[in-house]
């Protein structure tokens, strides 16, 4: 509506439009004037009686413009409805005659013809107010029953991307008969199916990990009696080795597993015991690295403690696994807003910002170091465990080399 009221205006007020009015105006005003001076020159104007010959070309037409035309003199030879036009609303054009002299011509200045009048008027009314009214809810409540099932959808297919729990969409929905209807069958056929195949993805690693103890153990068991007969066996100490890191491979596949399958209640975490607990296992770990720890008062947070563990500890882990001997590793927890903020900031080689995303892939390690002792699986398990909790895991490179990362937990589990 306001758009059509924009091109009516921009219409009436355009060169094009203006160009065209003068144009008709000059157009009659010298029919007009040559006709005036043919009958003058053929004695047919009554000298005195200009009003006289006025009317008798003017009569009832319709088609004429209103102007006044006045010749060199300054003696009106022509006036057509022009006495109430003000004389801020008139201008003025110059016509010629037959005979060469010139006629000056009033007009009106250019307004809107009386379609674009009856418009305007009619947008200016109270019954265009009404309909305007009555539109605007009409449109209101379509919007509404459009949008508010597309919200409750988008809604339902994040929740089940952020908790994993497999629901129907309400039968009203579903039994709509319409697009929408249809759009909700979908998601739900969707949702079935990839929460099936994911389920399978995760039963296949988790009955994967389970065989492969069995042998291993029989590895270890027989390693065990060969070391016997040979304990300075160096083949022996690199079985030894190889079952070691296995069974830790097993054991982060299970942990993974259990991330994705495992629902546990959501309980009051204090972060900061959590973080001092994990520290000290650290410092058995790695004696030559010492764990500064500053920690916010009373950060707690409603969540999962054992996934929150796994997660501080594997990244805590690798900033003391990769910080050089005597460099502090830096972990602290501070509150903003709604949010706990664990950092931990190591000062080792670093990371290089193109492959920071790909680090929380799983089986992904930086520069495809693949003899280092780690497996790739540490921060993919870290960021699963803090996205059970809706938080965040961010990484950053510092100026001064190392590298920091940022776990973003709200303080309520969304619900």
């Amino acid at each position: 509506m306001a758009a059509t009221g924009y091109v009516l205006v921009s219409k009436y007020s355009s060169d094009e439009y203006n160009q065209r009015y003068f144009n008709d105006v000059l157009s009659q005003a010298e029919r007009i004037v040559w006709r005036y001076e043919q009958d003058l020159s053929n004695g047919n104007v009554p000298k005195g009686k200009i009003k006289e010959w006025i009317g008798r070309n003017v009569k009832k037409r319709s088609d004429l413009i209103p102007m006044q035309i006045v010749d060199n003199t300054g003696r009106t030879i022509y006036h057509f409805r022009m006495n109430k036009v003000k004389p801020r609303d008139r201008t003025e054009r110059l016509v010629y005659g037959l005979s060469a002299l010139p006629y000056r011509v009033e007009i009106r200045l250019p307004e809107a013809p009386r379609i674009f009048k009856q418009v305007l008027y009619r947008f200016q009314s109270l019954q265009f107010v009404f309909i305007f009214i009555a539109s605007a809810l009409v449109s209101a409540l379509l919007s509404w029953g459009i949008v508010r099932p597309i919200n409750y959808l988008g809604a339902f297919s994040r929740r089940y991307a952020n908790q994993q729990q497999v629901a129907a969409p309400p039968k009203a929905m579903l039994a709509r008969g319409d697009e929408l209807g249809d759009l909700a069958a979908d998601i739900s056929f969707m949702i079935n199916k990839t929460h099936q195949a994911a389920s399978n993805q995760q039963q296949l690693l988790h009955d994967v990990s389970h065989e492969l103890r069995a042998p291993l153990a029989r590895l270890q068991a027989s390693a065990a009696i060969i070391e016997q007969h040979n304990p300075e066996s160096r083949h022996v100490k690199q079985i030894h080795s190889d079952c070691e890191r296995m069974s830790a491979l097993i054991q982060q596949i299970l942990n993974y597993s259990k991330l994705e399958k495992v629902n546990p209640v959501v309980e009051m975490c204090n972060v900061n015991r959590l973080c001092e607990r994990v520290a000290d296992d650290m410092a058995v770990h790695y004696p030559s690295i010492p764990i500064e720890f500053n920690g916010y008062p009373n950060a707690e947070i409603s969540g999962y403690p054992e996934a929150l563990h796994q997660a501080l500890e594997n990244i805590i882990g690798n900033a003391c696994k990769y910080s050089p001997r005597g460099e502090p590793v830096e972990l602290s927890t501070q509150k903003q807003g709604n949010t706990v903020i664990i950092s931990v900031r190591d000062h080792g080689p670093g990371v290089k910002e193109d492959e920071m995303e790909k680090l929380l892939q799983p089986f992904y390690r930086a520069g495809n170091q693949m003899h280092t002792s780690g497996f790739g699986l540490g921060l993919s398990i870290a960021k699963k465990a803090i996205e059970k909790h809706g938080g965040t895991l961010r990484m950053h490179s510092p100026t001064d080399g190392g590298l920091l990362v940022e776990m973003v937990l709200p303080i309520h589990q969304q619900k």
